[in-house]
């Protein structure tokens, strides 16, 4: 018998393949799962990058322990024991009356009991099985999330693998370890110790059968305050509800709920996510649901909750598609949300639904009435598989029982028998170091400390050989003067325990080697001079402020007219008008390949095609011209240049965005703004990329034509990054790659089945031509998940270390000796002569709260585990110059963007070159 995750992989493989097999809607209207263990386009352990050190079991690190499920389960077992204790002496509580009704569990007699102070007596041992899993949120962390209560129901994964001993252990902890049985079936090991008949000197009595169905001895015993029962009656509450289980007939583990319930408006106030839930009133507008984008001006990491003082109701913010309501940067949660009636008839499972289905609730809703809800964003995925870990809370007042069983975690799909994996919680010595002994930063939520360690034992093991010095240097968030050496020498001053931290700095400078000789450049040599460095000038002078104005795959807007946008949009000259230059655009870069083709001698064998398809939401912007025309044949595109390697079956792609994102101070009434949709010229974000690409052409395309690329190298501009397509273009890409059914679409009309080609690798390029003021000469080299991310890491870096050498010899020339930086310019004319910079690129690793792969196209081929690496500038979201009038040559660092660009390219030939990857 093969182990589970093989069973996993062998159901996975071919399940995608086909058209329509493996839908990848947009993030902000339907948030994916986070898969684990297997990737969609990389099956395979080998390509696994979480949870499958054993075949039979589900990894759980040593930072989630520590940092999300100690802290999230005390704070949730806090709370149940309080409200749970409140119900049992019959106090005011938050548990509903709707659920209490006809609840087996809390019968007439026992209500009356608590409401006359009359189980005063009783220990409070709640015991309640949760379900957990992990759930990406919409700034691309993947956190451990509550769904609810067991839909097992109450008592499985306590008895899981208990034993006699064990039991005995808690009830001790309890002080109960009086004369004990238990009441209902606990499995094999513990029958022996089933009440068979009268209570005798029983004392103690276990059991999770509702109160009303106890035996009358026991129920008596207990009421009269002689007898003990864990847990407390009180927690099966939350299980045997009547109408939730009625529910579940239709919707799959709509017992989960009830428990959820007890958590109102939590969602980022615990370290486990606790998604929101509860009951709307179409006609209460008191109830009302935050939204949250990847584009808000905070950190990712940052604490976004509810007040109780929300913004939409929630009704609007699952259905509406209005412009006033989904403002900039909102769209429908509907997708994410499941709907039942008041009288508990299903109304919408948003992740198993259609989009007439979707206008019906919406209809529905709209008419008025009392609703539940719970925000759903579905859980982790194994192939076919969603996974949840059913775990026991065990707590009395005042403490949690640390030691309680660990429950099992289940692989479900919709048909066929469910997989157990067992919870495996890893203890490696290193990590256990760095995740309990490194307190938070000083007033903030994060863990640097124990984060820098955990890059450096992550990426030896990404690596499997030693890291060299350079490269584990840049994967440390240190001040920029601390050295390597430094931080190892004052690592020990840090840890809780001295002797541990000493420990833990000798096993780091171990994973740590001298820094090889890099090899010799494939494209550097020629891409820092002063004729690239105007090209790379106009190039952007063109795109942002040539005749291309309407750059959003939206436009044009109806609900523009009679806007102006207010006085930033006057004083930028903004006009909005009713078209889309979108296409205009493509057209451009196809002419700008076709003349390079031809320059360097590759026509027949290079090609510049269109990678076509439509713009498909499940909910309707007539509004929108955009998305309009996509509803009568597709209408997007994304642009490829193909440049030839030897071997045709493999591929790396070097990517950008070539739309626009709509300014927000033409936008947003607090900046002046009148709610006009106009877009942004797009110096930065992100021409400065599509720039990049061009250059990148001018020196791969000889590199082709002397046979040195091993692979293809497809210049990808993807379509449809901004808001409101949000990443269009590379969930597109990533869809076809993951169904293998990618083609293109050449110029005369004809097809390029690509299909059979591997993607290797991608690198995106988004923003990479402003030098933050706040952090100067540093840019992000952001790979994705897993190893062959990291491997494109580790070419960037090298190529970085490349550059800057060659940018120190260069400067001895007598025409850049004396020369300053790149003076920001604000006409078009190229700033005067400036010195190349040394650049500091920092690896910035997918989870870590500066990375902005997740704000980008690259989160969606990381998600799908395409191996990738975001080539970003040193992003400050808060800045004048993005998404807003200033994204213009006068915020371009044209030192900065030539260096930046320079290694993106040489680092792409170097993976084109490799003999393997």
């Amino acid at each position: 018998m093969s182990d589970v995750w093989d069973q996993i992989e062998a159901e996975a493989r071919g399940a995608y393949r086909g058209a329509g097999r493996f839908p990848l809607r947009a993030y902000s209207e339907a948030m994916p799962p986070p898969y684990v263990g297997l990737k969609p386009y990389r099956l395979g352990r080998g390509a696994a990058t979480f949870g499958v050190s054993s075949g039979d079991a589900l990894d759980i690190d040593e930072y989630e322990q520590a940092h999300d499920l100690e802290p999230g389960l005390e704070r949730i077992a806090d709370h149940l024991v309080r409200e749970l204790g409140k119900l049992v002496r019959g106090e005011g509580h938050a548990i509903s009356h709707a659920l209490l009704a006809d609840n087996p569990a809390w019968p007439a007699e026992l209500a009356a009991a608590a409401k006359a102070g009359a189980l005063k007596h009783d220990p409070l041992v709640v015991i309640c099985a949760l379900a957990l899993s992990r759930s990406q949120d919409d700034k691309g962390n993947d956190r451990w999330t509550l769904f609810g209560g067991s839909h097992d129901g109450p008592a499985a994964a306590f008895w899981h693998d208990l034993d006699e001993a064990r039991l005995a252990e808690l009830l001790a902890w309890a002080k109960l370890d009086r004369a004990w049985r238990i009441v209902g079936d606990p499995g094999p090991a513990l029958r022996g110790r089933v009440l068979g008949g009268a209570l005798g000197d029983t004392r103690t009595v276990v059991t999770f059968e509702p109160f009303a169905q106890l035996p009358a001895e026991v129920r008596a015993g207990y009421l009269a305050g002689t007898l003990a029962i864990v847990p407390t009656p009180a927690s099966l509450v939350f299980y045997t509800c009547p109408r939730y289980r009625a529910l579940a007939d239709h919707l799959p583990r709509a017992t989960q709920i009830p428990l959820l319930h007890l958590f109102p408006r939590v969602e980022g106030s615990c370290t486990i996510r606790i998604p929101q839930s509860g009951w709307l009133d179409e006609k209460d507008p008191a109830q009302q649901l935050v939204r949250t984008h990847r584009w808000q001006r905070i950190a990712r990491d940052a604490d976004i909750h509810g007040d109780g003082m929300y913004t939409d109701k929630v009704s609007t913010a699952l259905f509406s598609t209005d412009p006033e309501a989904i403002d900039l940067y909102d769209k429908p949660l509907a997708r994410n949300a499941q709907i039942w009636t008041r009288e508990f008839a299903l109304l919408l499972d948003g992740q198993h639904t259609n989009r007439a289905a979707l206008a019906y609730a919406a209809g529905v809703v709209d008419a008025g009435g009392r609703f539940g809800y719970r925000m759903y964003y579905p859980p982790m995925r194994a192939g076919m598989r969603e996974l949840f870990w059913h775990v026991p809370v065990v707590a009395r007042p005042g403490e949690r029982y640390a030691a309680a069983p660990r429950g099992y975690v289940t692989a479900e799909a919709e048909a066929g028998a469910r997989l157990v994996l067992a919870p495996k919680l890893l203890a490696r010595p290193p990590h256990v170091t760095a995740a309990r002994q490194f307190a938070k930063d000083p007033g903030h939520a994060r863990y640097t400390a124990s984060h820098n360690i955990r890059k450096l034992l992550d990426a030896r093991e990404l690596l499997g050989a030693p890291l060299a010095k350079s490269l584990a240097r840049a994967l440390l968030h240190v001040a920029k003067q601390t050295t390597l050496d430094d931080w190892l020498a004052d690592l020990p001053h840090h840890a809780a325990h001295r002797a541990d931290g000493h420990a833990l700095a000798k096993a780091l400078r171990e994973l740590i080697a001298d820094d090889r000789e890099p090899g010799p450049p494939h494209v550097l040599t020629d891409l820092g001079t002063r004729a690239v460095e105007e090209q790379i000038w106009s190039s952007i002078a063109e795109l942002a402020h040539g005749e291309f104005r309407q750059k959003n795959d939206a436009d044009g807007i109806k609900v523009n007219r009679g806007k102006h946008g207010g006085p930033a949009a006057k004083l930028a000259h903004v006009q909005a008008h009713e078209r889309r230059d979108l296409e205009a655009l493509g057209d451009h870069l196809h002419a700008k390949y076709r003349a390079l083709i031809d320059k360097h001698g590759m026509r027949g064998r290079a090609e510049v095609v269109d990678h076509v398809f439509a713009w498909q939401t499940d909910y309707a912007f007539p509004w929108m011209e955009g998305w309009q025309k996509n509803q009568q044949a597709p209408h997007e595109r994304n642009i490829v240049l193909m440049i030839p390697g030897k071997h045709r079956g493999e591929a790396i792609v070097m990517g950008d965005h070539y739309d626009t994102a709509y300014m927000e101070d033409v936008f947003y009434a607090e900046s002046g703004g009148d709610a006009l949709r106009a877009p942004a010229c797009g110096a930065d974000d992100n021409h400065s990329a599509t720039t990049a690409l061009l250059v990148a052409a001018d020196h791969l395309l000889p590199l082709a034509r002397d046979g040195k690329l091993e692979r293809d190298v497809w210049l990808v501009h993807l379509t449809g990054e901004e808001f409101p397509a949000d990443c269009l273009g590379a969930r597109a890409l990533g869809q076809a790659l993951v169904e293998q059914r990618l083609a293109f679409t050449a110029e005369d009309g004809s097809t390029r089945d690509v299909a059979d080609v591997r993607v290797c690798g991608v690198f995106v390029l988004d923003m990479v031509g402003h030098n933050s003021d706040r952090d100067r000469d540093v840019f992000q080299i952001a790979p994705g998940e897993g190893a062959g991310s990291f491997d494109l890491a580790r070419r960037a870096h090298e190529a970085n270390l490349k550059w800057n050498r060659l940018a120190a010899a260069w400067n001895g020339a007598p025409e850049r000796h004396a020369a300053g930086r790149a003076q920001r310019m604000k006409d078009r004319a190229p700033p005067p002569m400036f010195r190349h910079l040394a650049l500091h690129g920092e690896v910035r690793v997918e989870w870590e709260p500066r990375s902005a792969l997740y704000n980008t196209d690259g989160q969606i081929f990381s998600d799908l585990g395409v191996p990738v690496v975001l080539f970003m500038e040193n992003y400050d979201i808060s800045r004048k110059g993005y998404h807003d009038t200033h994204d213009t040559l006068e915020n371009i660092d044209l030192d900065y963007c030539a260096a930046v660009i320079a290694i993106a390219i040489e680092t792409v030939a170097d993976a084109a070159c490799a003999k393997q990857l």
